[in-house]
């Protein structure tokens, strides 16, 4: 599966599809456009997969839309260069995020940081990543929502989840993501567990593998 770019607002969403801001809403209300609100609320902001929209917009009512397919928003990642792992690491709290970045890139990991959420699944979308460590707790998305859409977007990328308590941590989301490291751990906890998961493919690509061999 591969990934695809993130429609992270209306301007976006209405700009893939050629329409204007207001038409797309209108048809995420009265025709089920398929638009999702993290923040679980009507008036949040919104976000969106070019399948899911392509999907419906194939199926949508004659009524609803003009014929046609709408234009593709983002051109492919660029073919990567650098043949070491590339870590992506999403983190609100940014003296740790400075902190992680170093660390990982002394022991030779290239390292792509976003502070916030929305910031990371951009990023996820624009570069060629072999794993994400991907804090719980940030201000705009939180864990939860950013590692289900990471994996709904690329199910081949591992995710290596850190918080500062388990008990937080909806049970769900300990088995989505592929490794849990605690934050205060040793250091050399977090480097085995990027080193395992950074040469180990997730368990979603294992089962991929599989089925394509079958």
């Amino acid at each position: 599966m591969e990934s695809e770019p993130l429609l992270n607002s209306w301007k976006e969403i209405a700009s893939y599809m050629g329409r204007s801001e207001r038409t797309v809403q209108r048809w995420e209300k009265e025709f089920g456009l398929p638009v999702r609100r993290p923040a679980g609320k009507s008036r949040s902001a919104v976000i969106a997969l070019p399948s899911e929209i392509r999907a419906w917009f194939r199926c949508a009512p004659k009524r609803a839309v003009d014929t046609g397919e709408p234009p593709e928003i983002c051109s492919p990642p660029a073919p990567r260069v650098d043949s070491r792992p590339t870590l992506l690491c999403i983190d609100g709290h940014a003296e740790g995020l400075a902190v992680r970045k170093a660390l990982l890139e002394a022991v030779g990991y290239k390292v792509l940081t976003a502070s916030n959420g929305r910031l990371g699944l951009r990023l996820f979308q624009r570069k060629e990543v072999d794993l994400v460590v991907l804090d719980y707790s940030m201000p705009d998305l939180d864990g939860d929502v950013v590692a289900h859409m990471l994996h709904h977007s690329n199910p081949r990328v591992p995710i290596l989840l850190l918080s500062g308590t388990v008990k937080r941590i909806p049970g769900q989301l300990l088995q989505l993501v592929d490794n849990f490291v605690q934050k205060g751990q040793p250091v050399e906890v977090l480097l085995g567990a990027v080193r395992q998961l950074c040469s180990v493919p997730s368990e979603d690509a294992r089962n991929a593998e599989c089925v394509e061999a079958a």
